[in-house]
């Protein structure tokens, strides 16, 4: 672990809000309490109309952008985030997260400190109260078990993360994303030699509830994203590409839930994994499609199922 004899180090938090107002003060509060770090807060609020707006004015901020309506863009979010930063150490923070430790940032922090190769480090989710069944079997693998994800393990989730400004001035995020973003930029910056660290340690609540649709069009984008980055085609058949993949997944699901506790819930699993792997499927073809046709890099959307 590094000292500290120098006194709180300089980070910026980007902080990305938007309609967050019953959580919001919550997750500033617990940036208020993170010690070892003078923290310099950017703000950007997307239009809010519940009261964030103003939670965000009462507290203050070093630098906020107001977006309007409809624009908010992740990637051009979090670019312009980093560019703004005046410190090496750059940490993103979505408004509905809640930091459960006073040392979140500081753990964030200490493997960028120790390895000149680590790039990016991102904390552990924890469900929150009002979680389904079906959400916790989702941060089972994505967060309780992450090695089961192989040699994904380490591809960073944004959430709560931190990242090195001067490794960003080399990798900047991916212009064309609004879905996928830290995933795409986590291959990239694997891809130059550099490392990634989940940091399970460093623990913060934040969780959805998806509905059937709600997954469909995350998983859509997310596919969409990755694939029109890729250089290999998708799978047309519905049997290899969707059928087979989707029975394998219910099958560790299985396991899962056992392990969990929770076999009761293997019926809404079944329909919520087929939308889960159906909006893969089809935002891959769709993806591959615009690609083909060099639509200006613009991502296709998915469809309300």
């Amino acid at each position: 672990m590094f000292n500290q004899d120098d006194g709180p180090i300089e980070i910026s938090v980007v902080l990305r809000s938007y309609n967050d107002a019953n959580l919001l003060p919550y997750t500033l509060k617990s940036l208020d309490e993170q010690k070892g770090v003078r923290v310099n807060l950017i703000v950007f609020e997307s239009a809010s109309t519940d009261g964030s707006k103003e939670i965000i004015e009462k507290h203050g901020y070093s630098r906020i952008k107001h977006l309007e309506p409809g624009t908010y863009h992740s990637s051009t979010v979090l670019n312009q985030g980093v560019k703004w930063a005046e410190t090496e150490f750059v940490a993103f923070v979505n408004s509905d997260a809640i930091l459960l430790s006073d040392d979140v940032l500081l753990k964030l922090i200490g493997p960028l400190k120790s390895n000149s190769m680590c790039c990016g480090t991102f904390a552990r989710q924890v469900v929150r109260a009002d979680a389904s069944v079906l959400t916790k079997l989702d941060h089972y693998v994505a967060f309780d078990h992450r090695e089961q994800l192989g040699d994904k393990c380490d591809h960073m989730s944004l959430v709560v993360s931190m990242i090195r400004r001067s490794c960003w001035e080399k990798i900047k995020f991916e212009p064309s994303l609004t879905y996928a973003e830290d995933y795409v930029w986590s291959s990239h910056v694997k891809a130059a030699g550099f490392e990634l660290e989940y940091v399970k340690e460093a623990i913060v609540e934040h969780s959805h509830n998806y509905s059937n649709d709600e997954i469909y069009r995350r998983s859509y984008g997310d596919a969409a994203a990755i694939k029109f980055l890729s250089t290999s085609p998708p799978n047309n058949n519905l049997l290899t590409g969707v059928v087979i993949p989707y029975c394998k997944r219910i099958l560790r699901d299985i396991t899962r839930l056992y392990d969990m506790g929770e076999l009761a819930s293997l019926g809404p699993l079944l329909l919520y994994r087929w939308y889960n792997s159906l909006g893969s499927w089809h935002g891959e073809r769709d993806a591959w499609i615009a690609r083909e046709l060099d639509s200006s890099s613009k991502q296709p959307t998915a469809k309300k199922r």
